[in-house]
């Protein structure tokens, strides 16, 4: 009966684990490496970033902000300026009908 129900236990595990992904219940330590903090997913191998600060995970919000900071790639374009590269509505394409 005990090994009925530890194969039943992992069918189940086997198919939630493909539709809800991984839990990542088994972590390492946070560490870091340069100027990154995280933990790595014993069963998946995923790395998830890490507040050394704070001491929790951060949230898919903050890693897309800080690797964003990081990059450089952030530009400030004032609303009013208008851009060269899009066409003005009042002119008309050059395509012949």
């Amino acid at each position: 009966m005990k090994f009925l129900m530890a194969c039943l236990q992992a069918v189940l595990n086997f198919f939630s684990e493909i539709l809800f992904g991984c839990t990542h219940g088994r972590v390492t330590r946070p560490f870091t490496l340069g100027e990154e903090t995280y933990e790595v997913c014993l069963d998946c191998g995923k790395q998830i970033y890490y507040s050394a600060t704070e001491m929790r995970r951060l949230t898919p919000w903050e890693i897309r902000r800080m690797k964003v900071a990081r990059a450089g790639e952030v530009r400030v374009i004032p609303i009013n300026t208008p851009l060269p590269h899009l066409v003005q509505r009042d002119q008309k394409p050059n395509v012949a009908a």
